[in-house]
Parts: C-alpha cells; structure tokens; sequence
C-alpha cells in the first residue's frame, strides 16, 4: 500500500536525522553542491505539504496527468518544469539549511510525518490535488512520486555517509521507486534495452 511505503520512508528520514553528528551534516554528497544537510532540508517540507494538501479542498479544475509516471515524464522534458526549477530549487534548500535547525529539520519526519500518515489512512486518495502549482493529480500518483523523492535522495546521503544501501529502504519503499521509474521510461525502449536487444540508452529518465 503506497501509505505503507511512505511511511516507511519518511521514519527512515526520522532515525537518519537523529543519527548525524555535525560533521555528518556537513558533509559533501554526490550532488554536486550539495550537503548532506542541504539534501535534508530539500526533502524536509513534504510531510508538511502533504497534510496541508489532503486538508484543503480538491481543485477545483480537471486532471492534468492520470498518474505519476506521466507526470514525472512531463516535468522531466528538455527544458521542461524539472530543468528549468533546478537551480531554484538548490538555492531555496541551501538557503533554508543554513537558517534551520538540524531539530526543526528532524522534527518534520518524526512529529509532522506521522500526523499526514495517520490522517492519509482516512482520506480518499482518488481525491484530486494540486502538484508544485502547475498540476492536477489523484493523490495516490502525488505519494507514489513523494515515496520516490525520499528513496532517491535517502540513497544520496546513504552514499555520502558510507551506509548501507538499500538500507532501511528496502521493500515496499524501493519496490515503489522502482516501479515508478521504469513506469516513466518509454515502455519498448526500456524492454528492449532491459533484455539485451539495443544498447540505446533509455535512461535516465529524472535528473
């Protein structure tokens, strides 16, 4: 149950956070510019906008993409929503970092998570929501990409700090993520490629 696996990630998120000392936080991860306290706060506002999308009221306009793989592969577009937020997105997470608490960070995971997962077991999740202000999707599809965004960036830091990967990502997490991500590349391409017919690349499809 997609719940499932984003509660999974986001007490991952909850005991990696309470487990960083100063230097932890400090350091570099594989992406480029980026701390491991950077990357935290990057992930740190979406239990927070979780609860607040499930407690405001459904959009009032039509669905722009059916699921998360879409959704993922309309953002992903050269010179699409992903590329051109990038660097945005980098700034606001650095700048954020260095004006919040490494407890305030935690604190979105380990009280705030658990508040949106209790209140997402009683919710509706064909119920529609709006995604980064330039979306319409069923919940279900914004959690599966939610589950996604912990996953990959867990591994960044897990990278970093030398832990073990998949780690405590392992199962329903992952599985999630994986699907997902095979889900956005082009079907045929990804077949063909994952059986040893062509060596065309057909990844990757999310930077």
């Amino acid at each position: 149950m997609i719940i499932d696996a984003l509660d999974q990630t986001w007490q991952a998120w909850a005991r990696l956070g309470e487990q960083l000392d100063d230097e932890q936080w400090a350091r570099p991860t594989r992406l480029p510019g980026w701390t491991v306290k950077d990357v935290y706060t990057h992930v740190s506002p979406f239990p927070s906008a979780t609860k607040a999308g499930i407690e405001a009221p459904s959009p009032d306009a039509p669905v722009s993409h059916d699921d998360a793989a879409a959704l993922l592969a309309f953002m992903q577009r050269p010179g699409g929503v992903a590329e051109q937020s990038a660097e945005l997105l980098k700034e606001s997470a650095t700048a954020r970092a260095q004006t919040m608490s490494t407890d305030e960070l935690i604190a979105q995971f380990a009280e705030i998570a658990p508040q949106a997962v209790a209140e997402l077991r009683e919710t509706d999740l064909e119920r529609t929501v709006h995604y980064g202000g330039f979306a319409v999707v069923p919940a279900r599809e914004a959690l599966r990409i939610f589950v996604l965004e912990g996953v990959a960036h867990y591994l960044d830091i897990a990278a970093a700090l030398e832990l073990d990967r998949p780690g405590p990502m392992a199962g329903e997490a992952l599985r999630v993520t994986v699907d997902l991500l095979a889900e956005t590349a082009d079907p045929v391409a990804f077949i063909d490629a994952a059986t040893g017919r062509t060596y065309t690349p057909v990844l990757p499809v999310m930077r």
